[in-house]
């Protein structure tokens, strides 16, 4: 899956045929589809796979989610991401050709905004983040901040945006969220070392 993941990102999810992929591979087309018979099932495999790694990297933050860890946390997720870029450049094209793929996925996407809101309702509790003024606004918060982790990537390639993508995409998190924060939030955001300049891959 490597190697597929490889030629996804360099040439473009749909740009890429099986035969492309055997031939990367050196192997024959009947070879390859005798374990994946097509590329929605390859798909499948790949989008399993970031699922399972995501879940894993975020179990620290699960069990304490604190201002300092989620700031740390943010990087490794958007890591992820970089990783399998051709999924999030090109996620309209993949749900439109799989609609079975694109019901998963939405699936998922339901899923990553209830844990964002789990967070933000842990904030509040624990004191870092004032109650929600109305109805309903830290749920649109948390979609807010899943579409800005989801497609960072692509409003990065459609502006030709240059600099540290993580420090960018985290600043943009925070900066709809400093404003939420009580005294004791605003104290342990201070903690953060902002210096501490992490690389694009």
């Amino acid at each position: 899956m490597d190697i597929a993941v490889e030629l996804f990102n360099s040439k473009g999810f749909v740009s890429v045929t099986m035969r492309d992929l055997a031939n990367e591979l050196e192997m024959s087309l009947g070879n390859l589809t005798y374990h994946f018979k097509k590329k929605e099932e390859l798909m499948e495999a790949i989008h399993d796979r970031i699922i399972e790694e995501r879940n894993v990297m975020l179990d620290s933050v699960q069990m304490i989610p604190s201002i300092e860890n989620i700031h740390r946390q943010m990087v490794p997720l958007l890591q992820l991401y970089e990783r399998y870029r051709f999924l999030q450049l090109d996620i309209l094209e993949v749900s439109r050709a799989y609609p079975h793929l694109a019901e998963i996925m939405r699936g998922q996407f339901k899923n990553q905004i209830r844990y964002i809101k789990a967070i933000i309702d842990y904030s509040v509790g624990s004191g870092n983040m004032n109650a929600e003024a109305r109805m309903g606004q830290y749920q649109q918060l948390a979609e807010t901040v899943w579409m800005i982790i989801t497609f960072w990537l692509a409003q990065r390639e459609l502006r030709d945006q240059k600099g540290n993508l993580y420090n960018q995409a985290r600043s943009s998190i925070w900066n709809l969220t400093i404003p939420l924060l009580t005294e004791k939030g605003l104290a342990n955001f201070n903690k953060i070392d902002f210096n501490e300049e992490v690389q694009n891959a």
